[in-house]
């Protein structure tokens, strides 16, 4: 018996003294552990393509590089598709799609900020600004239309343009570029583009936002000479209604001043930007704008991760509220009236475009994402649990 116990406690020496050892010389690797991502996210960048199906992103990246995923927003790590149904149809709306993605609350088409009982709904912009971050929108249409409106403004009906424009100032949202003026001008006024204003309320909404601290530009050479140091909040308008193609500024150029004045905040920030006409060139079956307007939202990506990877606390993600137009591509022609093409890829392939509506679709869209929550929006999800996942990674 002794001798048992004996060897009992030399074996537990033994495994003790080998443990001991391989710690502290058995390896000479003295490198440290790779950096841990943060659990939490300082910023939030969401892109949307509207309109923008897996087909629209496919036949981009054969359109610039001849061959498919090749697009910037392609290689962001997490992958996924998303459920894109309204509360009251199968086919959403931008409106409702939006709204899902702010609230993480289904509602009915057309309806923005909103339940489908038309109770006011908080968003994720909103959450942020509580929080004392900085908040903002970006789009190549009217900056009060229904993707950016779901975000900072709650009202019944998405025509209601001139109320969401209002709503922006009582969210003090930090930052807003795109087109729309004469939503924010008054009846019968004329501001830098020749459509009068839409306002029946007599409200001037580019000067009360000088009037609370904020910076009002309208074309390409005062924004260019706007220096994101010194402001504080940013409003700029580049149209009457959507942005002109080819837009000016362009959209690489107004996400990178958006995000050069919302990193000031040691808090951090909210940013949406969209690439909205996406979808109307889906509504047109117009491919060509399709392809011009879908790299142009992969530049803007470019500049998104090149801040995301040097900052290390920002959750990007990049996906689209539906697909629009049923387009599908092909390195064949189909001989239907439908079809657009041929089209040359850069390195001179032929392919063809086809479409089976002019409208909405149901299908699918992809959702590409990096950083910190990024892994709750991989595989299957809803376009609710997008809300979650960056409420998560703020909160």
């Amino acid at each position: 018996m002794r001798n048992l116990r004996y060897l009992h406690f030399n074996f537990r020496y033994l495994i003790t003294f080998l443990f001991v050892f391989h710690l502290g010389c058995g390896s000479s690797d003295t490198s440290s552990p790779p950096p841990q991502e943060p659990q939490k996210a300082k910023n939030i960048i969401l892109l949307i393509g509207d309109g923008m199906g897996d087909e629209h992103r496919k036949s981009a990246s054969f359109f610039a590089y001849g061959s498919f995923d090749k697009l910037t927003m392609d290689s962001l790590p997490q992958k996924g598709t998303v459920t894109t149904h309204s509360a009251n149809n199968a086919i959403t709306d931008s409106a409702a799609a939006a709204t899902a993605m702010a609230t993480g609350v289904k509602t009915s088409n057309g309806v923005i900020g909103m339940d489908s009982d038309l109770r006011p709904l908080v968003t994720i912009l909103e959450e942020a600004k509580m929080a004392g971050k900085s908040v903002g929108l970006v789009t190549t249409t009217q900056i009060s239309h229904a993707t950016p409106a779901a975000f900072a403004s709650h009202v019944s009906n998405r025509d209601m343009m001139t109320e969401i424009a209002s709503q922006y100032l009582t969210t003090e949202v930090d930052l807003l570029l795109g087109g729309g003026e004469d939503e924010f001008l008054p009846s019968g006024e004329i501001g830098c583009y020749p459509q009068v204003g839409e306002r029946q309320d007599s409200r001037n909404l580019t000067q009360e936002f000088i009037l609370v601290g904020g910076e009002y530009v309208c074309d390409e050479t005062s924004f260019d000479q706007n220096s994101t140091m010194t402001t504080n909040r940013l409003l700029g308008l580049f149209a009457d209604e959507g942005m002109t193609a080819p837009y000016t500024p362009s959209l690489t150029k107004m996400t990178q001043k958006a995000i050069d004045l919302l990193s000031r905040n040691p808090n951090g920030f909210f940013l949406m930007i969209e690439a909205g006409q996406i979808d109307w060139a889906g509504h047109a079956n117009n491919a060509q704008k399709v392809l011009d307007d879908t790299l142009e939202l992969d530049e803007a990506v470019k500049i998104v991760l090149a801040f995301a990877d040097r900052d290390k606390e920002t959750l990007v993600i990049v996906t689209a509220d539906h697909e629009t137009g049923g387009m599908e591509f092909s390195t064949e022609s189909t001989g239907l009236a439908d079809e657009d093409g041929p089209f040359q890829s850069n390195d001179g392939q032929t392919f063809y475009i086809n479409w089976s509506t002019t409208g909405h679709t149901g299908s699918r869209v992809p959702i590409n994402s990096q950083g910190p929550g990024s892994l709750a929006l991989k595989g299957r999800i809803d376009n609710t649990d997008i809300y979650v996942a960056m409420r998560d990674a703020f909160f």
